[in-house]
């Protein structure tokens, strides 16, 4: 009865070295310099099947004092895997006990015997690699805690290296609290673009080219043994052939691997989940109905690395996904529909209306899928809203209308009014107003708008077209030179409209809300307002339209301001014609930084025959100049004498020198230069040089050296040219 404990164990031999080489693998470079640089006691590789773990660990031992363990699930048991262990370091060790099978499952004698015995021995035999490949084949409790135990108390000079493609457990997180750990994971064993080639072409037996190489590095996301079975399609292929993809060896390499490891449970939640893109408990218990589905997909999560973590669940393999619906149509055809629509009703519920339309495409559903893009209006990106609903056949009124709405924000009122129905419901009216603006019907605008807020709602409905109108009869209302009466109006509508996250009209309301303040002569909040405006509008350009006034008033007012606007409004998406009037009659306002004054003449006049050309374009023009005046933009007329003061201004001469040149007195010279400044706007005598110049006023003859500072020359600035003042604060 004794004989079979003195019997050692039997180990395969060929388990305790590394595989050889195969002639396509890919020397990993990069990789191998990280785990020469690798200081810690203990590396870790955790990265799912056919990562390259067991490749990339060989080549990085092949020069090393190492013992090699290959753990198989065939031997799962505390003598099966120890017994191996011991034979791998015997060469490398003396006093290396052979205990029997028995005595290696005895839990007592192995932690108190065996372990501390092997310990002590490895501690005088010098530096030595331990590498344990397949590390997530062990199930059995006592083998893994036997196993925690020894990688704890590993004496110095052993290396122990982990490859495991399950979630590390055990000791891993107090090794890595205690700085004793070095990690690699599938991010880090990702081919790149030139491995990806370098293998593919290897594995086909031909060059393969750059763009060949990427779009198989992406197909199957650097996944070294995908990438390779790949390769091995593409033998005896002219380049350029495309691969089905996944490749028919991908799928038989996965059903091996995966599918025929697993419980039945876990296939049939794998193969019904494989329509999610992310899984989580509660989402895999509602689509796929299956009972427990919560707790089978934590065991499966726990059991391989195919199940990647995300921050809030769980994501597949990219390329097992794609076998697994692969599978899925295969075995249950019926069942794909009815997944993607419990799929749809679950994330539409989530709140996730974009991963919910497309389950509702998926499952042939169009009235769902439209119902819910128009279910996420007016916060929805505009053109990402119209490419869906562009992907149906056939859209109820509601989302003609939102689509209309949807190319008002993106600056294409003609787009607009081709996808806008006849009916005359609330929704229509209120882009039906917009449209009138677009086209300077103030009038029509009014009366659309009008209609719009007039419809009966259910009490305390908001709907996004009330706000849309709102600003509409706000803006008309603005253009008529009524501002005073709604400036208040649009503030509330432009703060309703954040409120649903309805970009384009708080931008349209505080734009018209800065056109109105200016017209009622508060340059205060008139700024403010365009700040606001131009702010939104920088959050998402691409889900509005460009403030076009508030753009102007910016550009137009003193301040940091201009350094950050966006082109003046004639480079912009195209506005309503009153707005891009107004906005250049705001440009060429002489508070303009311009210094070219025959620019801005021309631009002023031009903006006076925009607005002259438009309904009420009179009126803005009078209120506006009511409240900031036009200074005379004519060229100033200077006397012989005050020009013979301007060139000489422009050189290095004082006011007494000055006056001696021309024979007068100093005070005469001071009398012509004060004339000279009042005339040209000027503030100092660089400032009237450059004024003159951009008045075309000739100071030919000037000497350098001009706007020099001089300590008697009270014309003179030491600061240099200040800004033009903005339009005072009325």
């Amino acid at each position: 009865m004794t004989a079979p404990r003195r019997r050692p164990a039997v180990v395969v031999r060929t388990r305790l070295r590394p595989p050889a080489p195969h002639p396509d693998d890919v020397r990993r470079t990069r990789l191998l310099a990280r785990l020469d640089a690798a200081g810690e006691q203990v590396i870790l590789v955790a990265a799912p099947r056919g990562a390259g773990k067991t490749v990339l660990l060989a080549q990085w031992v092949a020069a090393r004092r190492c013992a090699w363990v290959s753990l198989s699930s065939r031997d799962d048991t505390p003598a099966g895997v120890w017994s191996a262990v011991l034979e791998s370091v015997r060469p490398h060790c003396d006093d290396v006990p052979a205990p029997s099978a028995a005595l290696l499952d005895d839990e007592t004698t192995l932690f108190t015997e065996i372990i501390p015995g092997l310990l002590n021995s490895l501690a005088s035999a010098g530096p030595l690699v331990l590498v344990l490949d397949g590390l997530d084949v062990v199930e059995h409790a006592v083998t893994r805690a036997a196993l925690d135990e020894f990688v704890r108390r590993a004496p110095d000079a052993v290396r122990v290296v982990l490859a495991t493609a399950r979630p590390p457990t055990g000791p891993v997180a107090a090794l890595r609290a205690a700085g004793r750990l070095t990690e690699l994971t599938e991010e880090d064993l990702r081919f790149d673009l030139a491995e990806t080639r370098q293998l593919l072409s290897a594995a086909a037996g031909r060059p393969v080219e750059q763009s060949e190489a990427a779009a198989l590095w992406h197909a199957y996301a650097g996944w070294a043994t995908g990438l390779r079975l790949a390769g091995m399609a593409l033998r005896n292929q002219p380049p350029g052939t495309a691969l089905a993809h996944p490749v028919p060896s991908v799928e038989e390499f996965f059903r091996a691997e995966v599918l025929e490891r697993v419980t039945s449970r876990q296939r049939r939640l794998l193969l019904y989940s494989s329509v999610l893109t992310e899984l989580t408990p509660e989402r895999c218990a509602e689509v796929t109905a299956l009972p427990a589905a919560g707790e089978t997909l934590s065991a499966l999560a726990a059991s391989s690395l195919l199940l990647r973590r995300t921050g809030s669940g769980l994501r597949c393999h990219p390329v097992l996904r794609l076998v697994l619906s692969s599978v899925l149509a295969a075995e249950h055809p019926d069942a794909v529909a009815v997944l993607h629509t419990r799929a749809a009703e679950r994330l539409r519920k989530e709140g996730d209306p974009d991963a919910a339309y497309e389950h509702a495409r998926l499952a042939g559903l169009p009235d769902v899928a439209v119902r819910t893009v128009i279910e996420t209006w007016p916060a929805a990106h505009p053109r990402t809203l119209l490419a869906r609903l562009d992907e149906v056949p056939a859209m109820p009124a509601e989302a003609h209308a939102i689509a209309a709405a949807a190319e008002l924000a993106c600056g294409r009122p003609a787009r607009a009014a081709t996808r806008l129905p006849s009916a005359d419901d609330g929704p229509a009216l209120a882009v039906r107003a917009w449209l009138a603006l677009h086209g300077g019907d103030l009038a029509a605008a009014q009366r659309d708008a009008t209609r719009a807020i007039a419809t009966r709602l259910p009490a305390g409905a908001r709907p996004w077209w009330l706000l849309l109108a709102r600003a509409a009869l706000g803006t008309a209302r603005v253009w008529e030179g009524q501002a005073a009466d709604v400036v208040d109006q649009l503030a509330a509508t432009a703060s309703e409209a954040e409120g649903i996250d309805y970009r384009d009209v708080a931008v349209r309301a505080m734009d018209a809300r800065t056109a109105g303040l200016l017209l009622t002569g508060d340059a205060t909040a008139a700024l403010a307002a365009a700040r606001r405006a131009v702010a939104l509008h920088e959050l998402d350009p691409m889900r509005c339209t460009p403030p076009v006034v508030a753009v102007a008033c910016l550009a137009n007012m003193a301040g940091a301001d201009r350094g950050r606007m966006p082109p003046p409004a004639a480079t912009l998406v195209p506005s309503a014609p009153h707005a891009e009037a107004f906005s250049a009659l705001l440009h060429a306002h002489p508070a303009s930084p311009s210094a070219d004054a025959r620019r801005r003449r021309k631009a002023h006049a031009q903006a006076r025959a925009a607005l002259a050309g438009l309904r009420y374009g009179p009126v803005l023009a009078g209120l506006f100049e009511e409240q900031w005046p036009i200074p005379d933009l004519r060229p100033a007329v200077l006397s012989d004498r005050e020009r013979a003061v301007l060139r000489a201004l422009s050189g290095p001469l004082t006011l007494r020198e000055i006056a001696a040149e021309l024979h007068v007195s100093r005070n005469t010279v001071k009398t012509h230069v004060r004339s000279v400044f009042r005339k040209l706007g000027a503030h100092d005598r660089a400032d009237a040089v450059s004024r003159a110049a951009a008045a075309g006023i000739a100071t030919a003859g000037t000497a350098p050296g001009a706007g020099a500072p001089s300590p008697d020359d009270p014309g003179r600035s030491r600061g240099g040219a200040r800004p033009v003042p903005a339009p005072p604060n009325r």
